[in-house]
């Protein structure tokens, strides 16, 4: 598996909720479809992979940019909101992520050897 670790500060999206940004990247041939690099891993594999250990190890999440909204609409409706604080994913910007705290992110790496 290939990722990036990068701890989040006030540049990032999402720090003030989350700790660490773990990417995974999105390659593109010029027809904008995507390709596997071999020594690199595959981007939307490993994300995938990623996503469904933090899924099984941490609980189903939403996407980062969705919780605060949905924080927002249950706190108005008076319901407490069902969000998951430790980890969150992202698939719209350059590369897929997932955030996450110290901890996940710790055992993450353990879990899965970075290739890169």
């Amino acid at each position: 598996m290939h990722y990036q670790v990068t701890r989040l500060d006030k540049r990032h999206s999402h720090h003030e909720r989350f700790a660490y940004m773990i990417e995974f990247s999105k390659r593109y041939l010029p027809d904008g479809t995507m390709y596997p690099v071999p020594d690199r891993g595959t981007g939307a594999l490993d994300f995938d992979h990623a996503r469904r250990w933090f899924n099984d190890t941490y609980g189903w999440s939403q996407e980062a940019d969705l919780q605060p909204r949905i924080k927002k609409e249950a706190r108005h409706l008076n319901q407490t909101p069902d969000i998951n604080t430790h980890w969150a994913y992202h698939t719209e910007y350059k590369n897929f992520r997932i955030y996450a705290n110290e901890a996940e992110t710790a055992w993450f790496q353990l879990k899965f050897t970075n290739e890169s």
